[in-house]
């Protein structure tokens, strides 16, 4: 004989007598002490870290990590993030070193012009087809 669902969970209750409270808590969220925060954070701010690589393997949210590294940003009084002056220029100057300038577009009309000035006088041109990995590359290696 087939028993329905609160009929199964009468007889239940019949047979197996008073049982001890569980409660179960769900909504208690972890504490992470500082050092796991800053070893976190160090390990995301690592030259080729994915933050999403970084909170897996630590067992973590990513938005955790982003939430960390601002945080440590804004503590110390120094952050990553600057802000740096910009001029848009109407044509672009004539590059220093011979640039291949693709056929049919003068060097002072290509559009998309980016010029990037890094300390010690070091100026990069590019224009809008710039592969953005090599450009990281290229950048990394200049400020070495």
């Amino acid at each position: 004989m087939r028993r329905g669902k609160s009929e199964a969970a009468t007889v239940a209750a019949r047979e197996l007598g008073p049982v001890q409270r569980i409660e179960i808590v769900g909504d208690r969220r972890r504490q992470h002490g500082e050092a796991f925060r800053a070893e976190v954070v160090t390990a995301s701010l690592v030259a080729g870290a994915r933050v999403q690589d970084v909170a897996r393997r630590h067992g973590i949210c990513a938005s955790l990590v982003y939430r960390w590294r601002r945080a440590a940003a804004t503590a110390d009084g120094s952050s990553a993030l600057r802000l740096v002056p910009v001029r848009i220029t109407e044509e672009a100057p004539a590059p220093t070193r011979s640039v291949p300038v693709p056929t049919g577009i003068s060097a002072a009309r290509r559009p998309g012009m980016i010029e990037i000035e890094l300390a010690g006088g070091v100026c990069v041109r590019v224009d809008e087809a710039v592969n953005a990995t090599a450009l990281r590359r290229i950048i990394s290696v200049l400020r070495g």
